[in-house]
């Protein structure tokens, strides 16, 4: 990679003087910006603002960054006035002009650009390039284009976890902002970013190199708000594209690739993509101990495990959540679920308890030209055994049909045995078709009726006590019913009068449930992350392998479907992110978006960084429709992504042809395939191939 570079130190842009005084009372932090911009390049200038007293804070003691956060920030601008492209580097050095033994550490200092992630001063070391400095330290780096300018904002403050012991008290700390500007001829390719911070031989920027031409090859289309329209799967072609994800731009593996097996910690995995942030996303696909020793595994590994008399690829099936009977059990994690006290509506509305009060008939006619029989002076009926030998169609508004049905025999209180009358069509002209053999059919609603009822507020559903079913005939007013064939539901009426012959006048008693946000709070574990998290325990946790682990979020997206009118508590039927339609790598809601320590981006609710994969993932890898891509496993297992709830919370999965499929019962069972995420740069050996998996270096 060339690179025309010419080197200027662009001045010091003015003096941060940071002052922090202590007493056991309380402490003291000031700090304020003072001097002028000196600006030593005509088309790279430094605007600054707030020039005096930039950041004053009055008796501040440590804090913690969710109160760091809040602090008004010191702003200042830079902009490139030149016709070239710059990279550039801004830097906090720390002058001695304090005397040694007053000065104070940057261990005890939080710096915070923008909105990123705050960070102890002391963990980014850099080169000094001022005489009078004895520490520099990185605040970030970046690149601007002609004429191109950018704002930034830093934030300062005493660490939350300093305490009156450490060596902080009456100390005092003086520094300048500086930056270095390097002139380049071009914009950066992601591929040289990577190549600049990890060198030529980073395994993951030869994986970024290898990205196809998005604009002249097979990958999915990238529309402008970020989402991927995927139309097909991909079962023959195997490559690389890129998508934006929640930290930038995500490189991922698509179709029927073979470079992407890694075998860590005892385990064989495939990437699935490398991450915005530069971490390396990769699910589980077997235990190496089992595996390495089969007499097959050169074929076995050869073709992605697609056979489904194996299960190497999953660690176990599980249920999703083992309770299913409310919205917060889509979740990976989920909230409150008790209802509070039901109540009954204060006014009155109409309910059909009857909708089978039928029309029947003693004769029909049949016309030739249509196919249509019409039933002869039609009256409405409840079910009894003195319909039996006449006619219906099974409709209680319609006396025309194409079907029709004679009543021969009464079987019960609501099924009669009935002959189907359809017709033939023959060259236009219609004749009559009578069945021959009889079928039961249901002729009148037996709903359940009862006396009083009982209300479960771990469930939200009601149960009919003294309940007996019956045909609605008015006789039912001042009882209770679900309004249909079970004595269980959550939604009660109660009969307050009749109305007609099919409907009643009824009150509705319903439970009052959760907030959404109740519902969703990341409070208890599902199943399946109990599941993983053991599993994470076991194999990870406190071993050589831990320190590789990076904390990149895992999604859960519980965001509502365009077409939901759901509320997403209690037993509301409720449509999650879209089955169909363009897919995404980014998660839409921070509490969704899961992470151990990472409050920023994340929800900071995981136990360990482990996870699953999302059902986008999944339809970007290839799996839309039957697919032999690197993700078919011959097996079905879960993905993170909910569906749907309404009596039945619903999660998505990967089927056992590769599909993603729409929806599924958390009470099945599926595979679990972990997911966990590498930090940066971390595999070192290997060509990714099955027979030679990338490793980190402990693997050799």
């Amino acid at each position: 990679m060339e690179k025309k570079k010419k080197y200027m130190l662009i001045g010091i842009i003015g003096t941060l003087i940071l002052l922090i005084g202590v007493s056991y009372a309380y402490w003291r932090l000031v700090i304020y910006q003072t001097g002028t911009n000196e600006i030593a390049s005509s088309c790279f200038s430094i605007t600054l603002e707030n020039e005096q007293n930039a950041i004053n804070l009055q008796k501040a003691y440590p804090i913690l960054d969710e109160e760091g956060k809040k602090l008004k920030p010191y702003t200042f601008t830079i902009k490139n006035n030149c016709d070239t492209y710059a990279s550039y580097t801004i830097n906090l050095e720390l002058l001695n002009t304090v005397a040694e033994e007053s000065r104070l550490s940057a261990e005890f200092i939080k710096a915070m650009i923008d909105e990123e992630t705050p960070f102890l001063l002391n963990t980014t070391p850099a080169t000094t390039t001022l005489e009078n400095a004895y520490e520099s330290y990185t605040l970030t780096t970046g690149y601007l284009d002609a004429n191109e300018e950018r704002n930034y904002s830093l934030r300062l403050w005493m660490d939350g976890s300093v305490t009156i012991e450490d060596d902080a008290m009456n100390k005092q700390l003086e520094s300048k902002i500086t930056i270095t500007a390097s002139y380049i001829d071009h914009m950066p390719t992601d591929y040289e970013k990577c190549v600049e911070e990890y060198g030529e031989d980073s395994i993951q920027c030869s994986i970024i190199a290898d990205a196809s031409d998005e604009e002249t090859g097979p990958c999915p289309t990238v529309n402008e708000d970020g989402t991927v329209t995927v139309t097909s799967g991909e079962s023959t072609n195997g490559y690389i594209c890129s998508a934006p994800d929640d930290y930038g731009t995500s490189y991922y593996y698509r179709g029927t690739v073979e470079n992407n097996w890694v075998k860590f910690a005892g385990f064989y995995w495939r990437i699935l993509r490398i991450n915005g942030d530069g971490s390396i996303r990769m699910i589980y696909a077997g235990d190496a101990d089992v595996i390495d020793v089969l007499p097959n595994k050169e074929e076995l590994l050869a073709n992605g495990y697609n056979d489904s008399s194996t299960d190497y690829t999953q660690i176990g099936t599980t249920v999703y959540n083992s309770p299913y009977y409310n919205n917060a059990y889509v979740g990976y994690m989920y909230g409150t679920t008790i209802w509070a006290d039901a109540g009954m509506s204060e006014s009155t509305s109409t309910y059909a308890l009857n909708s089978y009060y039928y029309y029947y008939a003693d004769s029909y006619t049949f016309d030739t030209s249509t196919g249509t029989y019409t039933l002869t002076n039609p009256t409405q009926a409840v079910w009894n055994e003195s319909l039996v030998g006449k006619y219906t169609c099974r409709d209680n508004e319609d006396t025309s049909c194409s079907t029709l049905y004679y009543i021969d025999s009464y079987r019960d209180i609501y099924r009669g045995d009935t002959l189907s009358y359809t017709s033939t069509n023959t060259n236009g002209v219609y004749t009559e078709n009578h069945g021959t053999n009889t079928t039961s059919r249901t002729m009148a609603d037996y709903y359940y009726y009862g006396t009083g009822y009982t209300f479960n507020k771990s469930t939200g559903y009601f149960q009919l006590t003294e309940r007996s079913r019956s045909i609605y005939d008015g006789s039912q007013v001042g009882t209770y019913t679900c309004g249909s064939t079970s004595s269980s539901c959550s939604t009660l009426y109660y009969v307050e009068s009749t109305d007609t012959i099919t409907t009643a006048n009824v009150r509705t008693i319903s439970s009052t449930g959760t907030t959404y946000e109740e519902t969703h709070a990341n409070i208890n574990n599902s199943t399946i992350k109990t599941r993983v998290d053991n599993w994470y325990e076991e194999n990870i946790l406190n071993t050589e392998y831990e320190q590789y682990i990076s904390d990149t979020l895992f999604c859960n997206d519980r965001s509502f479907h365009a077409s939901n009118n759901g509320t997403g508590t209690g037993h509301s039927y409720t449509l999650y992110r879209p089955y169909n339609g363009n897919k995404t790598l980014k998660c839409s809601q921070q509490n969704d978006r899961f992470t151990v320590n990472d409050k920023d981006i994340g929800n900071g609710s995981l136990t360990y960084p482990v996870g699953l994969l999302t059902s986008d993932e999944a339809y970007l890898a290839g799996g839309t429709g039957r697919s032999n891509y690197y993700l078919y496993t011959g097996n079905h297992y879960w993905t993170m992504s909910p569906s749907d709830a309404s009596g039945v919370a619903s999660t998505r999965y990967v089927d056992s042809v590769g599909a993603v499929s729409d929806s599924d019962s958390v009470l099945t069972m599926r595979g679990i395939r972990p997911t966990i995420n590498l930090k940066p740069n971390s595999l070192k050996l290997g060509d990714g191939t099955a027979l030679s998996p990338f490793l980190v270096e402990e693997e050799i």
